[in-house]
């Protein structure tokens, strides 16, 4: 019996994790009524957290927000290596700093200087092999090389991953995001 009491808990908190990512999932309704509210583009959201602080966008993505309107999170490494999440509100265009986040990681740092393209130049090639809406982009890495990844909502909700050659702004693969 002690042996079952023992593990609820960790039962209970797998449980619950499972049941959050179910949560976090959007619809194509919900992404389609997220987008139609939204009057400032994945690219002038970007421009705008990048202003509010100075540095380069390495991660955004428009979400629900906090209930009144939907919001892109953005983070951006500084000049002097620091991290900073900015928020930017897709109606207004309103951006300003949500939190530090502390030094970026050296991962993140690497990949920044090994890419030749900007995130906005990421986003501007995706769209053109794939039509839709931008969402989301984030630097990252394709077997240790520097690659984007940007999201694209198709016009019948279908979001689409699409990972950008960070050199040479090709296209590596394109496929459905889960």
């Amino acid at each position: 019996m002690k042996k079952i009491i023992r593990f609820a808990p960790l039962a209970l908190a797998a449980a619950l994790s499972l049941g959050s990512v179910a949560v976090m999932a959007k619809s194509p309704a919900q992404w389609q009524a997220i987008v139609s509210q939204s009057k400032v583009s994945l690219d002038q959201a970007m421009e705008k957290a990048a202003q509010a602080v100075a540095g380069k966008v390495i991660d955004i993505e428009l979400e629900t927000g906090d209930g009144t309107a939907p919001r892109y999170e953005a983070d951006v490494v500084t000049p002097a290596g620091q991290r900073v999440v900015v928020w930017v509100n897709a109606t207004t265009g309103d951006a300003a700093e949500h939190k530090q986040k502390g030094k970026a990681k050296s991962k993140d740092i690497k990949h920044m200087s090994d890419a030749k393209i900007t995130i906005a130049q990421a986003v501007e090639a995706a769209l053109k092999s794939t039509s839709g809406t931008a969402i989301a982009a984030e630097l990252d890495s394709n077997w240790g090389k520097a690659s984007y990844d940007v999201k694209v909502l198709q016009a019948d909700g279908t979001v689409m991953k699409v990972k950008i050659d960070a050199v040479d702004s090709s296209v590596i693969r394109t496929k459905k995001d889960k």
